[in-house]
């Protein structure tokens, strides 16, 4: 009797379907609320309100997802969290300035976008990262390190050539605030659809290029908001479309020899530091989040002394990094940092992936969908990259589902909550460490060479 009681038992987050139907209608008096007295800012907390209403779309959307056959296998419920949202503001359902909130006063980091925010994004992301880089077995770490980068950047090399040929074949023209500067087929494919798909993301890419060379050299005819909207338009779409390639993966390599079940490399020690976990403890996590609080801060230091227009989360990962294979702190300290890690993946997954969505532009989407030659080489780009890891992974002694995942579909600068998607959907989430490091290697050096080659070929 207790079996079939607890067959029937459905909880929708470890609540009762009624007790979380009270909370969507909660929501949803918020909103109606807010749309009503748009200038009522009490009604408006800067990081309660945002918090609840990401927390209950993205939990009740992956649930629905997660319930839908078939589809269910596909990471149905990451996409409906992020596409819903994104679709209910189009529509007017959420009103346009709750939308603005979110971008501005909770999703963003201050100064992007006019952002004055928490930039709660970069909160999740750091604390996911640090607590899943420092889990990782440290051997393990060594040795694919060596490797891992070589082939993330020849993918990425594959795919640079790939979507030139590819929009020279198919004839891409570029947006009108960039026509009268055409430099061709070949190089306006590369540099107005492949370079902002790999150029390091939102902020240091697309940001970087929007407020500098590209609003330089295009002065006359687009401001910087424009060039932003114009190149985020691919970015968004393979963000997307990575989350949905790696459910098709799953679904299509997982139950094969080409899966490790989770292991990147082909050895026994890949998943010896499961073993080595500890219970969960209320005071670890608040000591993992310190030290990873402190890191931060120290990278971010480390990025102003340096001058540089890096993120400050490429010298956090390369502190974390030295942590790791030196050893620099105790078993103890290291597995707090897992467990508060461990803890936000699992609490705040769904929720960012639905403010991700909230602050996604449908209307810019649908419109990148029309454009056929930009959609055809962001899927030839992503498939490219997935596809040369996944024949080089055997001989390189990597599991080929694993690296696809990784140095593929990673090395697209699809951002931290795209590379969580992606591990989500695939039940890899102890490999976000390898997908946030081919993200962040290949990102800072596209920014680099194609800095050098915007300014021999557009200026």
């Amino acid at each position: 009797m207790n079996e079939k009681n607890n067959k029937k038992k459905i909880e929708i987050f470890g609540f009762h379907p009624l007790l979380f139907l009270s909370f969507v209608v909660i929501m949803i008096l918020n909103i109606v609320y807010m749309k009503i007295y748009e200038d009522n800012k009490k009604l408006w907390h800067p990081l309660l309100t945002p918090l609840f209403i990401t927390m209950v779309l993205g939990i009740s959307l992956n649930y629905i997802g997660s319930k839908t056959p078939f589809f269910n296998k596909l990471g149905f419920g990451f996409l409906l969290s992020i596409l819903v949202p994104s679709f209910l503001i189009y529509q007017g359902i959420i009103p346009k300035h709750i939308a603005d909130n979110f971008d501005k006063a909770f999703f963003n980091k201050p100064g992007a976008n006019g952002g004055l925010g928490v930039n709660f994004s970069q909160f999740f992301i750091t604390i996911v990262i640090a607590g899943s880089l420092l889990s990782v077995d440290r051997d393990l770490l060594k040795r694919s390190l060596i490797k891992f980068i070589p082939i993330t950047l020849i993918a990425i090399t594959f795919s640079f050539v790939v979507s030139g040929f590819l929009g020279y074949l198919a004839y891409f023209e570029p947006d009108k605030i960039f026509s009268n500067k055409s430099q061709g087929r070949f190089w306006d494919s590369i540099f107005f659809v492949f370079v902002p798909l790999t150029n390091g993301g939102t902020n240091l890419g697309i940001g970087g290029f929007s407020n500098g060379i590209y609003k330089e050299a295009f002065q006359e005819t687009a401001d910087a908001s424009q060039i932003r909207s114009v190149l985020l338009a691919p970015l968004i779409l393979a963000r997307v479309l990575s989350i949905f390639f790696a459910g098709l993966l799953f679904v299509l390599f997982d139950k094969t020899k080409y899966s490790g079940k989770g292991s990147l490399e082909q050895k026994q020690m890949d998943n010896s530091h499961k073993s080595t976990k500890k219970p969960l403890e209320h005071q670890q996590i608040g000591m993992g989040l310190l030290i990873i609080f402190a890191l931060y801060n120290l990278g971010n230091m480390i990025n102003q002394v340096l001058n540089s227009y890096l993120d400050a989360m490429v010298y956090v990962i390369i502190i974390l990094l030295a942590i790791k294979i030196f050893d620099l702190l105790s078993d103890k300290y290291q597995n707090a940092v897992s467990q508060a890690g461990k803890f936000m993946s699992i609490n705040f997954t769904g929720p960012v992936l639905a403010g991700l969505g909230l602050t996604t532009d449908f209307n810019t989407l649908i419109n990148t969908l029309k454009n056929p030659s930009v959609v055809l080489i962001v899927i030839a780009s992503l498939t490219v990259a997935v596809i040369t890891t996944f024949i080089f992974a055997q001989s390189l002694g990597f599991y080929p589902l694993e690296l696809s995942l990784t140095a593929g579909l990673c090395s697209h600068s699809i951002g931290g909550t795209g590379n969580l998607g992606v591990m989500a959907i695939s039940h890899r989430e102890d490999l976000l460490p390898f997908a946030t490091i081919a993200t962040r290697v290949v990102g800072p050096l596209v920014y680099i060479i194609s800095t050098f080659g915007f300014k021999c070929l557009y200026m």
